[in-house]
């Protein structure tokens, strides 16, 4: 086992309370270690290729909320990309 030492840190509140959710599992620590693992370790430079293309679709769907051709053309290619 490593060893791991308790620090203090500061947080928005509303972030504290999305962080009480993992709590329940038991989950919290291991979350933000990896959290922090990830940004210590350069991965918060993501690409295009991570992200499942219904998600991406999803994504775009939301962003471009008031294009109702666009979004009806988003939405007919992840009804096609689901079936």
């Amino acid at each position: 086992m490593r060893k791991k030492i308790e620090i203090k840190v500061y947080l928005p509140y509303l972030m504290v309370g999305e962080l009480e959710s993992r709590r329940k599992n038991n989950a919290r620590s291991k979350y933000i270690e990896e959290a922090i693992r990830n940004r210590l370790d350069g991965e918060e430079a993501f690409d295009f290729k991570d992200i499942s293309t219904l998600r991406l679709l999803a994504m775009l769907d939301m962003r471009f909320e008031g294009d109702q051709v666009f979004q009806l053309m988003i939405q007919n290619r992840i009804k096609e990309l689901a079936e």
